[in-house]
């Protein structure tokens, strides 16, 4: 275990560490405990602010998410005991780099080998070979150096970061504003509700404002049909209700469509998710793609690379590959859906420890777009309206922001994917 503590405390310390190792550190695969509570906050503080977590911002952390008293002092004992027989130091840095880079390697070669064995007992070699070459990545990353304020490539940086033409467009003009534009490349969405509150029709809202926006854009359906996808985004683009959707004339239109709205490369294209069951297999599928938008519905669907006895504990690391193998090292933003209650929507405005085992999603994620209703919204004679609220936003601190907008899609026949702002503020 010594190569584990001095793992966390190089997580805590040390930025070059993190730069180097931060693919590989999986915290949601350590046994559960004070150890794997500290990597799991100095990693999503990293993630997040690309800050090495001080005693402080520890303290934060542990305040906001662990209510348990006894825990809460174990935890704070914890951190204390291993700044003390594990600090980094001139001296002690090349012991740390060593014992830390020794545990990391052995886990992982360990799981590999293991998931190899079981790839072999089923007969499939193929994916025995792929978990063994997929070994060299694990002892060929070259270490880069932490970015400087006096880095020569910094001017070159700041060129290239992304600008508003750049972000994909929610089409709910207040939110976008918050957001500078939307949702952009790098980014994790999610859109968390309960059932029949509106998540496929708001990915579908997506997807279409962003096809208005000339993006390119990949809907992966494990809900609906793909049928039902175009019909309720080309309904979205037109603003019109699908008896409206002839047959013989859709393409025409579409046709037309583009001309009037200048979409030059805009495109969508949906997929059943057929044969992509793990993110490892997402990602082979994105690489041979090139788009600006990636829609799941939903990511729960997918299959975690381990076996967990808890669903929370599988969600973490589909959620921890899709942030980490998609969204960062692809470039790509993805918006996924996320079952939440109605209650746990609200009482999340101002605290996640609310959503239950939605938070380990929340945790992975950049961006939160909570959706409730209550009966009296779904059924109010102006309605239906529904309410939209930042639970979280990395970027721009916004959370908390919530309001109310009247929807198109509960009108059943007569409806499509949209929202109308509504400006009377408060609780119905």
């Amino acid at each position: 275990m010594t190569g584990l503590f001095w793992a966390v405390s190089l997580a805590l310390n040390d930025m070059a560490f993190l730069v180097k190792w931060r693919p590989h550190l999986k915290w949601e695969e350590l046994p559960k405990g004070p150890v794997q509570f500290i990597m799991a906050v100095a990693l999503e503080h990293w993630d997040d602010h690309h800050q090495l977590l001080d005693w402080p911002t520890f303290i934060y952390y542990l305040d906001e998410l662990v209510a348990d008293g006894d825990a809460h002092e174990e935890y704070r004992q914890v951190y204390i005991d291993l700044a003390s027989a594990y600090t980094i130091t001139e001296a002690s840095l090349p012991v740390a780099w060593e014992a830390a880079e020794k545990w990391i390697q052995e886990y992982h070669i360990g799981k590999a080998l293991d998931r190899a064995r079981a790839a072999i007992t089923v007969g499939d070699r193929q994916a025995a070979f792929s978990e063994l070459l997929g070994l060299h990545e694990l002892v060929g990353i070259e270490q880069k150096e932490p970015l400087s304020l006096e880095d020569e490539a910094l001017g070159d940086l700041l060129r290239q970061r992304p600008t508003q033409t750049d972000a994909c467009p929610l089409g709910i003009t207040r939110i976008d504003d918050w957001w500078e534009g939307g949702v952009y490349p790098g980014d994790f969405a999610l859109v968390a509700a309960d059932t029949n509150v509106g998540k496929s029709m708001m990915l579908c809202h997506l997807a279409a404002w962003a096809y208005r926006g000339n993006k390119r854009v990949l809907y992966f359906t494990y809900e609906l049909t793909p049928t039902q996808v175009a019909e309720r985004v080309l309904c979205a683009l037109f603003q019109d209700k699908k008896q409206n959707l002839n047959p013989d004339m859709v393409v025409d239109r579409l046709v037309d469509f583009r001309h009037q709205e200048h979409i030059t490369r805009g495109s969508l294209v949906i997929d059943n998710g057929e044969g992509i069951r793990t993110v490892a297999q997402l990602r082979a599928r994105l690489a041979k793609e090139n788009v600006d938008l990636v829609l799941l519905d939903s990511a729960d669907d997918l299959q975690p690379r381990g076996k967990y006895e808890k669903g929370y504990e599988s969600s973490g690391e589909i959620y921890t590959d899709i942030r980490m193998d998609i969204c960062q090292s692809m470039g790509l933003p993805v918006w996924a859906s996320v079952q939440m209650n109605r209650e746990a929507v609200e009482k999340s405005r101002t605290s996640l420890r609310h959503i239950a085992d939605a938070f380990v999603k929340a945790q992975r994620a950049h961006l939160v777009l909570g959706m409730s209703q209550t009966p009296d919204e779904r059924e109010h004679f102006l309605g239906p309206f529904v309410k939209l609220v930042v639970l979280k936003d990395t970027q721009h601190g916004s959370r908390g922001k919530w309001e109310r907008y009247r929807t198109r899609f509960g009108r059943g026949a007569e409806g499509w994917p949209g929202f109308e702002y509504w400006p009377e503020k408060g609780e119905l």
